[in-house]
């Protein structure tokens, strides 16, 4: 019971009655905090928002950071931006709860040798670190993948004590990529790959729609080059490779070879151009040699001659095209000879300096590879102060923990106690990525600029002041210039920097404008850098070796195959709820990972669906359920990198098996390892790693498909009549409701099936903006989630290895089932067309879900503890749901009012396409178009009425839906 003070007592007398003074629950706030000193450029009860950029992955999009009252809300995709376009990726918008994770580091950790804690202040913490520094010994520097200011900054102090010893260190380094790259041109970089006017895309397990270099930014092209419009001809994307990942399930045709197979693919489809004269460039000089190693190599099945052929024509007649290879996280003699005939090929067909840009390329040029690591990690000794920033190796390289122990002292600097930082001396927290000043160059000449979009929520610092301040202690303080004065603090560096790009880029402009427009627009970027100068080298063709015979595997012998998440990525976000409860796009599995298995390797091992298996290598072995499907390639085991912490946080903790543990070094040739599977009992019962959706539509064409042939011949207007949510699609002989009157607006929305790539972004977004309850892997396996959003796979009709995607939200019905059946009118029909759920009238009797067909309303089992300070993420201006109510879409209601009220204080009509819901704001492909179908001239309305694609979901139920879907176009080319 709270303490009845004199004010409870009069609180309670007043109305509220005893059942409240009996609920221990109920919050007692007896202060009010007044803002004495209001944050800058705040204004209580307005919305604002800050240009950053993101950090969650080396891609570095630009966000904008919307904030009320201070504190940050939810984070969007940049529109101005050039990588992103203004689209977000799951693990983008999950940056939020990166910085209120409640399991941050929020205080320095002395560890005197490597075990117990001791409290120490930063003014000891850096004195102490300082007096080794200044005492001698060596320095060596790891850290996350950087550039522009910080990275000056390592450099730098790297250098005050002698040391070349600068790794920027990502799990995923692209390295066959730079070597195929740095052989065939003699430029061993990561290009940009324009694909939005891409005829073909041919991609060799090169999965760039989910982690693979820029996943947003090829999102967005993709978007534009796969889309339907109409009087245009659909380009193509064909994938090779072992397993039907969300990529390959885009892809309008799937080649399934067994891993390493990619290499022989690109091999005789080179063999073919060279054959048939179809290149624009010529290689005849290596025509025999590729003559040679096809001939040498094992027949591939299901691989045809003739549809290579077709193949190669299309790809070297077409206006422009790209092949894509290298799987992401595989190093080793094979992933680079692959990427080393997708260059040739991309040189064949002309496509250097054009779909294939080295003038910008991208900062994961810089990033070390796996011998560079290696030699790092062999030259560590106990004379060596170690820093690592923002990297896990102890999590990501199974052969990385004994060279780190031997260094003298670890410095650790980073936002969460991971498995790296457990094994460290000094645990120093710094700021998160939305606190703190910085730059990030992604490509050559767009420089994007951070800063800190709040106040720190705990004693950090930011990463470039400890090293100028331990520098200082170490009596070698830093200077930005050869002989210039030491700078005092990493924001005093961050502006002579940016000085100096001032003087490059616009000298006529005063400084102060030049910032001022920066920071508002996210950084500055130049249309176009000079590109360094390709040369073509024929030698690199020797590099290629014979198709290995690999013998006939032995029973539960199987080839290893990881995958990059496109929620997981290396494993750096698993600690948020958000992450972890959006399914996979393929599979819906959530909360952990599992292994594919084909089904004749499943029979050879007697193992059943769900059914637990260690998967083995020489360097470690893991423990996962199983899933047979025909969506790998015999005697393959995949499995997705990202879970199986040891360390971290109370969510990552304990969720999965870690695959890094299966690639020591050595262990990835044939792009990954080799290992061996055995069951090893036990199967996992009302778990989400293993509830998975069948994807079967069961006939009732949820998921729609169009020929190409088909579509293409039809004008605006044909196609199937709706039945409109309005009043003229009301008709007394068949409906039993009264015909609804809307005199102001009718929200809808269209949804373009064709552009969904499956990737879950929309839902990650409803969750942030609404309040949605994170409600754990338990009652996730229970079938009880709450997402109000969700973007379900179904197999194609008639092909097992053909999805497509079917966001699925409240259709907002004009006769809406769910209405009513309310016994207290909870579930209502509003003035504006919505199905508005009045929280605080629901008694939690859910008729709504039972009358609802589209099962899209949720119900609260529990009241959800948001665990502090992930509080202060919640959205002020949607209600947070407690136990026993009904919840579920509603257009964002909260944004349709905002825009109302703007436009009504400028006396003007809202636009068209001014209100965006959280789900269309950050789709990367633009699936989502909303508005008003009251406005003839909007867009949804002529996409509503016109486009030959429309079609509602259940429509023969004349429930009158507001969402109007648009097939998706299979191309029968």
């Amino acid at each position: 019971m709270p303490k009845m003070t004199r004010r409870n007592f009069l609180w309670l007398t007043g109305g509220t009655g005893v059942a409240l003074a009996v609920d221990p629950p109920r919050k007692l706030v007896n202060k009010l905090i007044p803002q004495v000193i209001p944050p800058e450029n705040i204004k209580p009860g307005e919305w604002a928002f800050f240009a950053t950029t993101c950090r969650e992955c080396p891609a570095g999009c630009g966000m904008h950071l919307w904030h009320r009252d201070g504190r940050i809300t939810k984070a969007e995709g940049n529109p101005d931006h050039p990588v992103n376009r203004g689209g977000l990726c799951p693990r983008g918008q999950s940056a939020l709860q990166g910085l209120y994770d409640p399991d941050r580091l929020q205080k320095i950790s002395f560890r005197p040798q490597r075990s117990g804690n001791e409290a120490v202040g930063w003014h000891d913490a850096i004195a102490a670190i300082g007096s080794r520094l200044k005492a001698g010994g060596r320095v060596a520097l790891m850290s996350s993948l950087q550039t522009g200011s910080l990275a000056e900054v390592m450099k730098h102090f790297a250098a005050a004590f002698g040391s070349d010893r600068l790794l920027f260190y990502e799990a995923f380094s692209y390295e066959p990529l730079k070597a195929a790259h740095g052989e065939v041109f003699g430029l061993p970089l990561v290009p940009r790959y324009q694909i939005q006017e891409c005829e073909l895309i041919v991609s060799f397990a090169a999965d760039f729609l989910e982690s693979w270099i820029s996943p947003v930014s090829f999102a967005s092209q993709f978007g534009e080059m796969h889309g339907y419009r109409n009087n245009r001809v659909m380009n193509r994307m064909v994938y090779i490779g072992p397993r039907l990942s969300m990529t390959a399930a885009n892809a309008d045709e799937f080649m399934q070879v067994p891993p390493g197979a990619e290499r022989l693919v690109a091999l005789k489809m080179l063999r073919i151009i060279l054959e048939k004269d179809l290149g624009k460039n010529n290689l005849s000089s290596i025509s025999r040699t590729i003559e040679r190693l096809v001939a040498e190599a094992p027949e591939l099945p299901g691989v045809e001659d003739a549809r290579l052929v077709d193949l190669c024509r299309t790809f070297c007649s077409a206006r422009s095209s790209v092949a894509l290879a290298a799987p992401v996280g595989s190093t080793g003699p094979m992933a680079t000879e692959t990427a080393i005939v997708a260059a040739l090929l991309n040189y064949a067909a002309g496509r250097i300096g054009q779909t294939v840009d080295f003038s910008r390329h991208h900062a994961l040029s810089d990033v070390a590879g796996d011998g560079q690591v290696r030699r790092f990690l062999a030259s560590l000794g106990p004379d060596d102060t170690l820093f690592i920033h923002d990297t896990n190796p102890l999590f990501s390289r199974g052969d990385a923990a004994l060279p780190i122990s031997r260094a003298g002292m670890i410095v650790y600097l980073g936002t969460l106690e991971n498995e790296t930082a457990a094994a460290s001396d000094w645990i120093l927290p710094i700021d998160c990525p939305l606190e703190t000043w910085g730059d990030y160059e992604p490509e050559q000449g767009i420089r994007g600029l951070m800063q800190p979009t709040m106040p720190r929520l705990y004693d950090t610092r930011a990463v470039g002041d400890i090293f100028l301040t331990l520098a200082q202690a170490a009596g070698r303080p830093l200077a930005k210039r050869e002989g210039g004065a030491p700078v005092a603090s990493f924001r005093e560096w961050l502006t002579l920097r940016w000085q100096e790009l001032h003087h490059k880029i616009s000298p006529a402009q005063p400084f102060e404008n030049f910032w001022k427009s920066a920071l508002s627009r996210g950084g500055v970027w130049s249309r176009k850098e000079p590109a360094p100068n390709a040369q073509f080298s024929a030698t690199a063709v020797g590099r290629l070796s014979p198709e290995a015979k690999q013998p006939r595997a032995e029973a539960g012998e199987v080839q290893v195959w990881p995958w990059g998440s496109i929620m997981l990525f290396d494993g750096r976000t698993a600690n948020r709820g958000w992450i972890q409860e959006a399914p996979d796009p393929v599979t819906f599995i959530a909360w952990g990972n599992w292994i594919d298995i084909n089904g004749r390797t499943a029979a050879d091992l007697e193992i059943q669906d769900g059914e637990m298996a260690e998967l083995k290598t020489g360097t470690g072995a893991i423990r996962a359920p199983v899933r047979i499907t025909d969506e790998v390639a015999g005697q393959t085991a995949a499995i997705a990198f990202g879970q199986g912490h040891t360390a971290m946080g109370r969510i990552a903790g304990g969720i999965g098996a870690n695959p890094f543990l299966l690639l020591g070094a050595g262990e990835r040739d044939v792009s990954f390892a080799r290992g061996t599977l055995r069951k090893v009992g036990g199967k996992r019962v009302n778990d989400p790693t293993y509830t998975t959706l069948t994807r079967q539509q069961w006939h009732r064409e949820l998921v729609q498909w169009i020929p190409l042939s088909q579509v293409s011949r039809m004008e605006p207007g044909d196609g199937e009549e709706l039945i409109m949510p309005l009043p003229e699609g009301y008709k007394p002989e068949r409906d039993l409701y009264p015909k609804r009157e809307y005199l102001t607006h009718r929200w809808a929305m269209v949804i373009d099936l064709q552009r969904c790539i499956g990737c879950g972004a929309c839902a990650v977004a409803c969750y942030a903006e609404n309040n949605i309850a994170v409600i754990g892997k338990g009652k996730v396996g229970e079938g009880r989630e709450m997402a109000w959003l969700r973007v379900a796979p179904y197999h194609k009709p008639g092909a097992t290895r053909r999805l497509g995607w079917l966001p699925l939200l409240c259709q907002h019905c004009d006769a809406a089932p769910c209405e009513p059946v309310c016994p207290v009118f909870a579930a209502m029909h509003n003035e504006e067309g919505l199905n508005a759920q009045i929280y605080n009238r629901c008694i939690g009797t859910r008729y709504c879900s039972n009358n609802c067909p589209y099962k899209v309303r949720r119900f609260n089992w529990v009241n959800i503890n948001w665990r502090k300070p992930l509080d202060m993420q919640l959205n002020p201006e949607v209600t947070v749901r407690s136990r026993g109510v009904m919840e579920k879409c509603t257009f964002c209601v909260q944004r349709i009012r905002n825009a109302e009220a703007h436009a009504a204080r400028e006396n003007r009509k809202i636009l068209d396409g001014e209100i965006q819901p959280a789900c269309a704001q950050s789709c990367p492909t633009r699936v989502y178009t909303f508005g008003d179908l009251l406005d003839p001239a909007s867009e949804v309305s002529r996409l509503t009425r016109e486009d030959p694609r429309r079609y509602h979901l259940l429509e023969e139920l004349n429930t009158k839906p507001a969402v109007t879907f648009l097939r998706r176009v299979d191309g029968d080319w």
